[in-house]
């Protein structure tokens, strides 16, 4: 069981379940143009932001 912040137990099978009901969406997202494009921004944003932590 995996604990979240407020302490409650969360059986294994109920994350594992949600994750099955989430995952075609969350694919079809990625798979999208709108996806693609936000996920490059994100890829960028983030080198940003290692860039300026490196200095």
């Amino acid at each position: 069981m995996a604990k979240d912040d407020i302490g409650m137990e969360i059986p294994q099978q109920e994350i594992e379940s949600l994750a099955r009901l989430f995952l075609p969406k969350i694919r079809e997202f990625f798979d999208s143009e709108e996806g693609q494009r936000e996920f490059a921004e994100w890829k960028q944003r983030q080198a940003q932001v290692a860039a300026k932590e490196a200095k």
